[in-house]
């Protein structure tokens, strides 16, 4: 009878075992189903041998290593323009934003809100309301630069800016540029190790807060965050209490760079550890880019405030490539190009195919199921079959940069150029550094590129408004530009 009983309870533990089992495994396949939350972190300015995984040694970025180590980094990743408002319409926009009319970033100005004359019609939807529609609540925090600032697209914003702020507030506690707070009658500050007043907060570390506390708010539902650090544009203020850490660079201006770099770095981490601790990490897709390459005293026209230690410095790393932001040699469009899922995507990855920030919003939208809007024509392809190992081909056959007197195409491992009338050709394989036109020894190639880039071209409208660049600025092969030496 004992032996009995015993058998009955072995057979109910048993029994019960595979009941527990089995929900723990149903349970679990719920939340691996479970859409993924998405991060979006597009930062202002940041060359791309800024980060220390991508060869950077001024400084060292360990955050955004660490985001490289654990999903995919592109070593040929593409931005749509080379200066910030048209580069932000093609993420957010999915599309070449030239199609809207947009070139530079003056395109976007004195724009009268009516829908009839809108820069982006309504009918076409940004990335973030294809996520709102498929009932993710979304935010950003940060640079918009563009359109009805201080409003946005979003279901929340924080700390927004259209394209210049300060990163310390003032007295009231305001901060210049931000929210809708006027830039200062005297100019802007243009250099500054801040506070001024002990505990306020430093610009980058607030939207990094603000995207923290949003996500800790909306744990429980599917979220999309973009957070569009303004750092490191200028101007160019940093935190007294990083100086020790720049302290082996020579040039002020280049510290104040490292500085804002490093604080971005930080926010990279804590935004990390958040999603570690609470256990989002898994099924939050991250994604990290610049959007556009680093600035130098030359776009910016040498003005007056520039600190005359390093006066032809670009003030990021551009690494291997030539150029910098406002044109389209390689460090004015290649950027740093992270995307990270670890339930998804394998760790440690290195992409070497060309790939766009066009790319993101097909990329995402099929990643989270979302349906892609109707009236809304994107130029970008989906990336997952491709970093799955689904697919082996390109992602694309030709990409295209095209503003009035300045355009280029890459085909393969071609890239096209024209810049003020001179046309160039050159194999980026074998001179990554655009220092050698092989324009004439390559005749059927540059035929084809050329005819591509045309055609690409001539689809387009009209600019919105007359384009004239800030100065006439020569190739970096006249410029002879220095990358900042770390010593």
């Amino acid at each position: 009878m004992m032996n009995k009983a015993k058998n009955i309870f072995r057979s109910l533990f048993i029994i019960g075992g595979i009941l527990l089992s089995s929900s723990l495994s149903a349970k679990k396949k719920t939340e691996v189903a479970k859409r993924p939350n998405v991060i979006i972190i597009n930062v202002d300015d940041v060359g791309y041998g800024d980060p220390s995984c991508y060869g950077g040694t001024l400084f060292q970025t360990p955050n955004i290593d660490r985001l490289a180590r654990e999903g995919v980094k592109f070593t040929d990743g593409y931005v749509s323009a080379p200066v910030c408002s048209p580069s932000r319409h093609g993420l957010l926009t999915g599309t070449y934003q030239q199609r809207f009319g947009i070139q530079w970033n003056h395109d976007t100005w004195n724009m009268k809100h009516r829908e009839s004359e809108r820069v982006v019609p309504v009918k076409h939807k940004h990335i973030d309301q294809a996520f709102a529609d498929a009932g993710y609540v979304t935010a950003m925090a940060g640079k918009i630069n563009m359109e009805d600032f201080p409003k946005t697209t979003f279901n929340q914003q924080f700390s927004v800016t259209s394209s210049g702020s300060h990163y310390f507030p003032d007295e009231k506690g305001k901060y210049a540029g931000v929210d809708g707070a006027p830039k200062p009658k005297g100019g802007w500050t243009m250099t500054q190790w801040g506070p001024e007043r002990e505990g306020e907060e430093y610009l980058t570390d607030r939207c990094g807060r603000q995207c923290i506390e949003f996500m800790d708010e909306h744990k429980e539902t599917p979220f999309f965050f973009y957070l569009a650090f303004n750092a490191p544009h200028t101007p160019l203020h940093a935190k007294k209490v990083d100086k020790p850490r720049v302290a082996h660079i020579q040039s002020e201006a280049a510290k104040l760079y490292a500085a804002m770099v490093l604080a971005i770095d930080d926010n990279v981490g804590r935004i990390l550890d958040y999603l570690d601790k609470s256990k989002l990490r898994e099924n939050t897709i991250v994604v990290f880019l610049s959007d556009n390459g680093p600035a130098n005293p030359v776009h910016l026209s040498i003005p007056k405030w520039w600190p005359k230690d390093s006066p032809y410095h670009v003030l990021g790393q551009r690494g291997p490539l030539s150029g910098f932001k406002g044109n389209f040699w390689e460090a004015g469009i290649r950027i740093p190009y992270i995307i990270s899922w670890p339930s998804q995507l394998e760790s440690g990855v290195e992409y070497q195919k060309p790939v766009s920030t066009l790319d993101i919003y097909p990329t995402m939208c099929a990643a989270a199921d979302v349906k892609l809007p109707e009236n809304t024509t994107l130029d970008g392809v989906n990336l997952m079959p491709y970093l799955k190992g689904n697919y082996t081909e390109d992602p694309h056959k030709a990409l295209f940069w095209y503003a009035n007197r300045m355009g280029a195409a890459r085909m393969g491992k071609w890239k096209f150029l024209v810049e003020d009338g001179v046309h160039y050709l050159f194999d980026l394989e074998n001179d990554i550094a655009e220092k050698n036109n092989v324009m004439k020894e390559n005749p059927e190639v540059m035929t084809e590129i050329f005819e591509a880039f045309i055609d690409f071209r001539n689809e387009m409208p009209a600019y919105r408004n007359p384009f004239r660049r800030p100065i006439d600025i020569p190739s970096p092969d006249v410029l002879k530009l220095p990358v900042i030496d770390p010593k």
